[in-house]
């Protein structure tokens, strides 16, 4: 389970309000939160203080648990949180294939023949062969997205992951997407502007609510 507990964090400004106030929420194993708001609330600051990848002027007080654990200023590396940026950083060298398998637990059997079934689910098997350049947005965000979960991490971040996926593909990846958090029982934390809330195994906090 990943724990937030009285989390408020600002930005060192003359101002001196925060962005965000008195947040509190936990996402258990196999289960999913999507986090919505207007542009320019926290969303993504919220994700990259829970990763460890804070902006070195923001200012936040509170503490961050994951199965059980308080890893709140623990090294990134040790915490072992998966992390999708808005910028999608494949590898520009290794085709689809590739990347995906670069990202696989080394005691991954078969990782060729489960990269392809994965792609297969995703209605991405003719791109296996295709590099990064080759891809439209969509298609890098969701392969962006699908190598962040099958590294295993301990609980999962995504930041906007179907922001640039048509709006029927948006939902069978969300579906698929939902399904393998389930099925792999880890949290998972999804920023995005527009929820299309289709599985039982989710559930909305709008930042907003914390402003």
């Amino acid at each position: 389970m990943l724990e937030l507990k009285d989390i408020t964090f600002g930005f060192d400004n003359k101002e001196k309000k925060p962005l965000v106030k008195n947040l509190n929420f936990s996402v258990k194993k196999g289960e999913t939160i999507f986090i919505t708001g207007k542009s320019g609330l926290g969303k993504s600051t919220l994700l990259n203080l829970i990763s460890g990848f804070c902006d070195k002027k923001l200012i936040w007080t509170g503490e961050i648990f994951l199965n059980n654990r308080e890893i709140t200023h623990l090294n990134i590396q040790k915490k072992r949180i998966g992390y999708m940026l808005q910028d999608y950083f494949l590898f520009p060298h290794f085709d689809v294939k590739n990347n995906l398998i670069f990202a696989l637990p080394r005691e991954t059997k078969n990782k060729k023949a489960y990269v392809l079934n994965l792609l297969d689910k995703i209605h991405m098997s003719k791109f296996s062969n295709s590099f990064p350049s080759e891809l439209s947005g969509g298609q890098k965000a969701r392969i962006a997205c699908l190598r962040s979960v099958i590294s295993k991490p301990n609980a999962l971040l995504l930041d906007e992951p179907f922001s640039s996926l048509d709006k029927i593909t948006k939902k069978q990846f969300q579906n698929f997407l939902l399904s393998f958090l389930k099925k792999i029982n880890i949290p998972c934390i999804i920023v995005t502007h527009e929820l299309i809330k289709t599985h039982t195994a989710c559930k909305e906090l709008n930042i907003s609510n914390f402003t």
